[in-house]
């Protein structure tokens, strides 16, 4: 099976993860996920930051794979790859920043999010369509969506499922910086450097204090009874009529471009 995480070290110990999926639009998989989490783990403290971006132009990642997905509660278990990817990286001590460009969709968002920086092209296109597909997202992404741009607006990107772009995205905080496209590597390879040079203890540390303010927001009472939710929905006919309709629908699309 080829690797679809690629990892590159360059100057300054700074760690480049390309997600390597670019006939998927970058999607994620467990086998990814599993990658990138391990990724982290392994080498995460010799890094001094990772850079974590999508393979080409078209997408930092379209989202979980759709042809993975089956309908029934056995989808939660692409959940647990997600959230193992995403406690990766805010346990990583070294910052993480996100190269977005293109797509960037539904779990690739709770990814997007659980890096420190997000550096985006003016093409980024961002959205979390969860509920069209009869799922209610992890608790702690839901936690960490309100505390980056407050209930409302975390309210409007999972009810109304607005499909975001780069402007609208840095509006509401979702992104750090939109940086023309042609500038896009110059600007996040240069805050890589800087926080390369800066001394690693303090590096680590502002992370580090920043997580412990985060994870504040999720309570074990509360996570437990949105994991009841969250099973509830995933088991419902509703659901799997959903995801069939989805699928449907993304293999007429696919079949009118190879005619």
């Amino acid at each position: 099976m080829p690797e679809t995480l690629r990892r590159e070290w360059g100057p300054h110990e700074i760690l480049t993860l390309t997600i390597d999926r670019p006939e998927r639009k970058n999607a994620l998989d467990p086998e990814l996920l599993t990658e990138l989490a391990d990724a982290l783990r392994i080498d995460g403290t010799r890094a001094s930051t990772v850079i974590l971006r999508g393979a080409g132009s078209e997408a930092f990642s379209s989202g979980y794979d759709l042809s993975r997905l089956t309908g029934t509660v056995d989808d939660l278990e692409a959940d647990r790859h997600i959230g193992e990817a995403a406690a990766a990286l805010r346990a990583c001590p070294a910052p993480v920043i996100a190269r977005l460009q293109g797509h960037c969709h539904g779990g690739a968002v709770e990814i997007a999010l659980n890096c420190d920086l997000r550096i985006a092209a003016p093409d980024l296109r961002m959205s979390v369509p969860a509920v069209s597909l009869g799922v209610v997202y992890r608790f702690q992404f839901l936690a960490r969506l309100v505390q980056i741009c407050g209930i409302a607006r975390a309210s409007d990107l999972l009810l109304a499922m607005p499909e975001l772009d780069a402007e609208r995205a840095s509006a509401w905080g979702l992104v750090t910086e939109v940086v023309p496209a042609s500038m896009l590597d110059a600007r996040i390879h240069a805050l890589a450097e800087m926080l390369a040079m800066s001394p690693r203890p303090a590096v680590h540390g502002t992370k580090a204090s920043l997580d412990l303010l985060a994870r504040r927001g999720v309570s074990g009472e509360d996570l437990l009874l949105a994991q009841q939710l969250r099973a509830d929905a995933a088991a419902s006919p509703e659901r799997r009529e959903a995801v069939t309709r989805r699928k449907q629908s993304m293999s007429k699309r696919t079949n009118r471009k190879s005619t």
